[in-house]
């Protein structure tokens, strides 16, 4: 796989429901490009028959360079991101959510910012020409939006969308970036962001098209102060980042 050139990494815990049907989308869709690519399914420590489904459906599709990585721990999102960014080959990496919510389609506009070797590329559902064609319930986006603010005040950046579960970066910014990640919790976004733009890494946003999954794992309430939460240790941890770098 040295000459792999796309990594496509989905977090997932507990997807039995879901999984196999977006492997297939995402091979139909990858089936017409001309470039190396693997999947790698990283995993948080499910509990059902997911990783059953992830290698059933590698065999089936040997043409296909599919992989399940897992630590058989449930650390959060953040940590199954983690293992497999570590664990891709490509020259660039992308991770996207087990629902599609962002499709894969969507990866027809990075393409383009790949080949100029842009090294963090970010889906985001406010930037100007975004589409969200199903929305999250009000109180949700609302408090999306509340936790965005808070984050470029926080963590001194300007980025319209921190949890758009769809970015992509080149092979060295994804090993600097991941080495130094610390958050597991649903922060993770705001902290890999931090750190892009602190290590010095252009980022550019890509409009998207979005949907939310009723489905949703997402618990509201637990889920929102533990993001905010993530923020602060955030702040903590790389209140001296020069020196956190050494």
């Amino acid at each position: 796989m040295t000459n792999c050139y796309l990594s496509l990494v989905i977090p997932v815990f507990n997807e039995e429901k879901c999984i196999e049907k977006t492997l297939k989308r995402i091979i139909d869709y990858l089936s017409s490009k001309n470039f190396i690519y693997e999947i790698i399914v990283a995993d948080d420590g499910s509990t059902d028959k997911t990783e059953e489904i992830v290698e059933r459906f590698a065999k089936n599709h040997s043409n296909s360079t599919i992989k399940f990585v897992t630590r058989n721990i449930h650390k959060g999102k953040g940590y199954a991101v983690n293992i497999g960014m570590k664990s891709s080959l490509g020259e660039y990496s992308l991770f996207l959510d087990a629902d599609l919510s962002t499709d894969i389609k969507e990866l027809e506009k990075f393409i383009p910012c790949t080949r100029e070797g842009i090294d963090v590329i970010i889906g985001s559902r406010r930037a100007a020409g975004a589409k969200v064609e199903i929305h999250q319930p009000v109180i949700r986006e609302f408090t999306g939006r509340v936790f965005t603010g808070l984050s470029n005040l926080l963590l001194g950046t300007k980025f319209s969308d921190f949890t758009c579960g769809f970015k992509c970066f080149s092979k060295k910014a994804k090993e600097r970036i991941f080495s130094l990640q610390k958050i597991t919790s649903w922060s993770y976004d705001a902290e890999i962001l931090f750190l892009a733009k602190k290590l010095g890494y252009e980022v550019k946003e890509v409009p998207v098209i979005w949907r939310n999954d009723p489905s949703t794992k997402v618990n509201l309430f637990r889920d929102t102060i533990v993001s905010f939460v993530g923020l602060i240790k955030i702040c903590l941890i790389h209140r001296n980042f020069n020196k956190f770098l050494s």
